[in-house]
């Protein structure tokens, strides 16, 4: 078996191309992801304006409820 240095060479340039353009397509791609990227939806509010709730009083369950008024409570508060 001949081993041809020539052949060798073209291999090696080629894997080498190969390599370089799979980081380089790699990084565009990375690149478009962060450009893509949606943005939060609960961040903090900037400039003048002011995230505002209602505090409203929230029954606690406790020991003495019964199962209905604890099963309207589970419905109301979706939890």
């Amino acid at each position: 078996m001949i081993i041809s240095l020539r052949r060798w060479v073209e291999w090696g340039k080629f894997f080498l191309l190969f390599f370089l353009l799979t980081l380089l397509f790699y990084q565009v791609i990375a690149f478009f992801g962060l450009l893509l990227e949606p943005k939060p939806r609960y961040r903090e509010p900037s400039g003048r304006a002011v995230k505002v709730f209602a505090q409203q009083m929230i029954p606690r369950p406790s020991e003495e409820m019964g199962v209905k008024e604890r099963l309207f409570l589970f419905y109301w508060l979706g939890e």
